[in-house]
């Protein structure tokens, strides 16, 4: 498997991460938090892999910039997985404060934004590279509505910068897994279950489908 970056650690991330390692994969284990990351990256090379850790806030440009310049010292990134995501309390769209939204938004939309156009330049100068944004089956869920709102417009990215990057070998998809055990929310399938679906989008072959919005049972 092709070198990697995957954000947002625990949980999915972590599980993602360690998977990758395990195919021998270069893997790029970036996040705000430290400890974590450089747990997950030392787990990464004990699995088979090389893990190394930066530290990246994903909803801050010159953190996303100085992050992947750090990350390419170790070769050119060709997989990028858009993992981050948040979701705060629970409240009806009138009672939301706008600094909650605001940072739902910064961090499920924002993020990805960001590390997709520091990375796909590179892609495309190389003529190779896998986009995988990890999107959500809740799209409508009351008292959600920033959550929500966020990854309908993650999958709108998604789909939209696969029609701009049409007739390359540079693929871009989304994928909902189901509810999962995770620390955002308890109960539903282990991560790593649904951890080989994911990483089989992000090994599609050349001529695979792009712009897909792909659930997961």
């Amino acid at each position: 498997m092709a070198r990697s970056v995957n954000r947002a650690l625990p949980n999915l991330g972590k599980a993602l991460a360690i998977a990758a390692g395990q195919t021998g994969a270069k893997v790029i284990c970036a996040g705000r938090r430290k400890d974590r990351i450089q747990q997950t990256a030392e787990e990464v090379t004990k699995a088979g892999g090389v893990g190394t850790a930066v530290e990246m806030d994903v909803t801050d440009p010159k953190s996303v910039e100085k992050g992947v310049k750090q990350a390419e010292k170790s070769g050119p990134i060709e997989i990028l997985i858009n993992n981050a995501g948040i979701i705060t309390g629970l409240k009806p769209v009138q009672e939301l404060p706008i600094e909650e939204w605001d940072k739902i938004m910064a961090t499920n939309v924002r993020g990805p934004y960001l590390l997709i156009r520091a990375i796909l330049p590179g892609m495309l100068q190389r003529g190779f590279g896998r986009i995988v944004n990890i999107s959500a089956p809740i799209k409508h869920l009351p008292k959600a509505t920033a959550y929500c709102a966020s990854k309908c417009a993650l999958d709108s990215l998604s789909k939209a910068v696969s029609y701009e990057v049409k007739g390359t070998d540079v693929l871009v998809n989304a994928v909902e897994p189901p509810f999962l055990d995770t620390e955002m929310h308890k109960g539903g399938k282990k991560p790593e279950e649904v951890v080989p679906q994911i990483l089989e989008l992000a090994a599609l072959e050349t001529g695979s489908q792009s712009g897909r919005i792909v659930k997961l049972a």
